[in-house]
């Protein structure tokens, strides 16, 4: 299985746009960063997003799960930090799992990678999302040029005949 597990306040900061929204709005920066990372979760990226955030000084007995359509947003337990729940999982990943861990804290990243994780910045993960995203509308594109029908294509060869004829005499 390939997760990606992604500091979700430290990528909020590092980017251009959600950092500016998030003195204002954080609800909408932590959503605009959850649309922003949904074209990862396919076969070619990643099979489990986790976007983590914390909820040291306000959060409940356990973490709060919320499935977003294959990517999944975590808010910590009280007093944990993202960073510590993502240590925990990395730690926790089955033999065989690829794991890699997007976050710009450098004493993180050391951490996972040395419990054999991969780690990315969010520039680098930000590029990622640019390239899904540049890959699913060439997709998409090709879906349209195969499942193009004609108007031709929808008449009954008898009909087609019919027109023929008054159109060539």
């Amino acid at each position: 299985m390939e997760a990606l597990l992604v500091d979700g306040y430290n990528l909020i900061h590092a980017h251009p746009v959600l950092s500016r929204l998030v003195k204002s709005d954080m609800e909408s920066a932590r959503e605009g960063l959850l649309r922003e990372l949904l074209p990862l979760v396919s076969p070619e990226y990643f099979q489990v997003v986790l976007v983590v955030f914390d909820a040291a000084g306000w959060g409940g007995p356990e973490p709060v799960v919320e499935d977003r359509g294959g990517l999944v947003a975590v808010f910590t337990r009280r007093r944990q930090t993202a960073d510590s729940f993502i240590e925990a999982a990395v730690r926790m990943k089955a033999a065989g799992d690829r794991v890699t861990v997007a976050t710009s804290d450098r004493i993180l990243r050391r951490m996972v990678e040395g419990y054999g994780a991969g780690a990315v910045g969010a520039p680098a993960l930000f590029d990622m999302v640019k390239e899904a995203r540049e890959t699913i509308r060439r997709e998409m594109e090709n879906i349209s040029k195969k499942t193009r029908v004609t108007l031709e294509d929808r008449m009954s060869p008898e009909v087609r005949q019919l027109l023929d004829r008054m159109r060539y005499g």
